[in-house]
């Protein structure tokens, strides 16, 4: 679930995220990061297909991920008679369109978080119109303490102090889930190595280059800003940390942005 994109591709998303002055820099970002020592950095990354799971007994950090089949039908309810809109196959960075289920799956429907505007919109789908699986882990960030956090099965997996957006554009609080997890090809880029895609946009910034002001969790050639508001409301992490991210955390995970 992990995709490797050109660099233009992910500008059009995430060029919302940086300033075009950035300068490029090769040093090393400054050590802020706390990896529990009895993490293992290369377990399995594969969500767990759904089998019969009842929701509410899911364990903890766990959440239930509905996967695209195709468009993706969206009913402002059940008894719907027409959808109230569509949702692509695939984002913009042609990754597979995921939702999170808040409700359900039950009696053919799911309550599910969309990856649209405004921030924490929901709708109903049809659970034969979507593949469901569990993601277990979640992500928080905390803004007045420039902090992200992976957590697991309750436990506390990496934490590192990050840049946020600033007063001008802030990054947007609220409850999100990843929409893609991709490489870039210059790993020098003013987003690092890697970056995440969020279902969450941005309050200030509508369109930038063809995206939508998608909110994005990636690395930078600016490490001396960690630990400021200096984003266009992303969160920046350095590309050491958004490295082993990349390759803990799966499409739909949810995501916490709190103030």
């Amino acid at each position: 679930m992990r995709t490797v994109v050109p660099l233009l591709a992910l500008v059009m998303v995430t060029a919302s995220c940086s300033v075009a002055t950035e300068a490029s820099t090769t040093s090393e970002p400054p050590s802020t990061t706390t990896l529990a020592p009895t993490t293992s950095t290369t377990e399995a990354k594969t969500p767990t297909t759904f089998a019969g799971i009842d929701p509410t007994a899911l364990p903890p950090d766990s959440t239930l991920v509905g996967m695209a089949k195709g468009e993706l039908d969206v009913y402002e309810a059940p008894d719907s008679a027409e959808p109230s809109m569509a949702l692509p196959t695939t984002t913009i960075l042609e990754t597979v369109t995921v939702v999170t289920i808040l409700e359900g799956p039950s009696d053919g429907w799911a309550r599910v978080m969309l990856p649209i505007r405004p921030n924490g919109s929901e709708g109903w789908v049809k659970t034969a119109d979507i593949e469901v699986y569990v993601v277990a882990g979640r992500l928080l960030v905390d803004l007045s303490e420039k902090t992200l956090t992976y957590y697991r099965s309750g436990e506390v997996v990496l934490t590192s102090t990050v840049a946020v957006g600033t007063d001008r554009n802030p990054t947007p609080t609220g409850h999100f889930f990843v929409t893609d997890n991709v490489t870039m090809v210059d790993p020098n880029s003013p987003w690092g190595p890697h970056a995440l895609g969020l279902s969450g946009r941005s309050d200030s910034i509508s369109e930038y280059n063809g995206g939508d002001g998608i909110i994005g969790i990636h690395g930078t050639n600016r490490p001396a800003s960690i630990g400021e508001a200096a984003s266009l409301g992303c969160v920046r992490l350095p590309n050491d940390v958004i490295t082993l991210i990349h390759q803990m955390v799966p499409i739909g995970t949810p995501v916490e942005i709190r103030a």
